[in-house]
């Protein structure tokens, strides 16, 4: 009785938790002066987004991963406020794109949150950050990105599912380059695509090397930094697959929503914000990682 009353206490925070992220997008939309949310696809793709994660809660409801109480709420406020205004100060460095794509280090806030304090804990930081990024900006609000921000965070708290790290890590190595490979292939066979904002041949090829490069930086990376923490190398490597899920369903989700082509969207958006924060989030997340070990050491926490 006990477990049946914590799993239904987490299913609830769990609604209220995805209940406030769409009530964010709603008021941000109302008064932003930027894109407003319209039409029947945006909210559609934040349908399929919320059931779609609402499901893989539901698959591992008995883990304690998805623990939601005062830390929790804490840690979720303390990063989208940071998420949000890092994210503001760095939407100010376009990349090239076809559409609103910007370098962001900041990315390496939610995958920390997320596998440090939880997939809710990511999930909130990385969707509602950006939420507040792109509004302050000015920008608007873009359910799916926000979505996919989310997914970021939310994939790399996953690993609190696993009682061993090390044992997913083969795996995942695996996988991630696996997608890796598959990205930069789809983009060495088409790799110039119509710009939707400028009408114009674009080449994107550029983006498949990254990718390439990106690929084996992360991957020598998780056994480099195997050598001195399975969390460092598991870090690596989860948000990485977070990255590569989160923006990917965003950038599919553009295919509905703005009418892109495969292409288009893989190669003009997937490529462009993928593989700068894949590079980030492995330089930058590990750094922050050890950092919030060493505090803990220090203060027996």
């Amino acid at each position: 009785m006990a477990a049946e009353r914590t799993t239904k206490s987490r299913a609830v925070a769990w609604v209220v938790v995805l209940v406030v992220i769409v009530a964010a997008m709603a008021l941000a939309s109302f008064l932003t002066g930027g894109d407003k949310i319209r039409g029947v696809a945006p909210i559609g793709v934040t349908a399929i987004g919320l059931i779609g994660v609402f499901v893989v809660y539901l698959v591992t409801a008995q883990s304690e991963a998805w623990e939601v109480g005062t830390r929790q709420v804490v840690y979720m406020a303390i990063g989208a406020a940071l998420y949000g205004v890092f994210n503001y100060i760095f939407n100010t460095i376009p990349m090239p794109s076809v559409s609103q794509v910007a370098l962001r280090p900041s990315v390496c806030i939610p995958v920390f949150f997320g596998f440090a304090f939880g997939p809710v804990v990511g999930f909130f930081t990385g969707a509602v950050g950006n939420i507040l990024g792109d509004f302050i900006t000015g920008w608007g609000v873009y359910p799916a990105w926000d979505l996919g921000n989310g997914l970021m965070g939310l994939v790399p708290g996953l690993v609190m599912l696993f009682a061993d790290k090390k044992r997913s890590l083969n795996f995942l190595t695996g996988l991630v380059a696996a997608l890796i490979i598959i990205a930069a292939a789809l983009i060495f066979i088409n790799p110039r695509v119509i710009g939707p904002w400028t009408g114009e041949i674009e080449d994107f090829s550029f983006w498949a090397w990254a990718f390439i490069v990106g690929g084996v930086v992360v991957i020598a990376g998780r056994f480099i930094l195997e050598r001195a923490s399975v969390d460092l190398a598991a870090v690596n490597i989860w948000g990485t697959l977070g990255i590569i899920i989160g923006i990917g369903f965003a950038a599919i989700a553009d295919i509905w929503i703005n009418g892109y082509s495969f292409a288009t969207a893989i190669i003009g958006e997937f490529a462009p914000a993928a593989g700068p924060n894949i590079l980030n989030s492995m330089i930058l997340t590990p750094i922050l990682l050890a950092a919030y070990q060493a505090i803990q050491a220090r203060t027996g926490r």
